[in-house]
């Protein structure tokens, strides 16, 4: 095991299964200190059976949209290792493609208050610790999509949460880079094995007219699937204090041209 990031500590969020578990190990295998949170009590569960060993691992069920819930975490990550270096918000779930005018306003709240909200108080609660760090500082990196920046790419609900998040990326970075604070969003692509299609079970199903509009649609997954070990290397990378500098305000487009660019 590699101790690159040893004495590094880092929170993902929504980190118990899917994309962010596998953001979490490879964080671990860098040798960082890692807490996930999730609101599954079950894939914590297993997480922990899993990586608790390690003992630079810590799980804990949050509800993100919980500003209370999600100042505890945070202070729980300091209290254990120290410090908080990097935070993933990652956490979040998928729509049923519901275009603005089928769109029920309950679909609408729950996602927005999970994909933006959510990510609003983790950044906040993030950016308050890591300037007790200044000059240090820290990284936050937003889990985007190819949604952040296209219309089609999912329904009106998702597009403008993934559009809002692009926002507090930049936002973020803008405010706080003279602290040390770097902020950096993922624009990524089709994923087949993240837990985020369980928004369509919670949802029940999705809207199969609006879906052959999309550009989801001419989707090929052998072909055009971004996998989630890639992008895992990808937030390790940006672990690099110089390389987060440089990348500090932008949406990195990870999506292997699909769309195309």
């Amino acid at each position: 095991m590699a101790d690159k990031l040893q004495g590094t500590t880092v929170l993902v969020t929504g980190g118990a299964g899917g994309l962010g578990k596998v953001i979490a190990t490879a964080y671990l295998n860098e040798g960082a200190n890692v807490v996930v949170c999730d609101i599954n009590e079950e894939r914590l569960q297993q997480v922990r059976g899993e990586l608790e060993s390690i003992g630079r691992f810590l799980a804990v069920n949050t509800d993100i949209t919980d500003e209370f819930a999600v100042n505890k975490l945070v202070d729980t990550t300091v209290t254990k290792f120290g410090r908080l270096d990097i935070v993933v918000s990652n956490a979040g779930m998928t729509d049923k493609f519901d275009p603005v005018g089928s769109l029920s306003k309950e679909h609408w709240d729950r996602i927005i208050n999970l994909n933006l909200t959510g990510s609003f108080l983790i950044f906040k609660a993030a950016v308050n610790a890591m300037q007790k760090q200044s000059p240090s500082g820290g990284t936050i990196i937003q889990i985007g999509s190819t949604a952040s920046w296209h219309g089609t790419a999912a329904g009106a609900a998702y597009t403008a949460s993934k559009h809002g998040v692009a926002a507090l990326v930049k936002n973020t970075a803008g405010f706080y880079e003279g602290k040390g604070i770097y902020s950096i969003g993922l624009s990524i692509g089709a994923m087949i094995d993240t837990n985020i299609q369980d928004g369509f079970k919670v949802l029940g199903g999705f809207n199969t007219e609006a879906y052959a509009l999309s550009i989801s649609a001419n989707f090929e997954p052998e072909r055009q699937a971004v996998q989630l070990k890639d992008v895992a290397k990808y937030c390790v990378f940006l672990a690099d204090r110089d390389i987060a500098a440089t990348a500090n305000g932008t949406m990195i487009t990870f999506n292997k041209n699909h769309p195309r660019a």
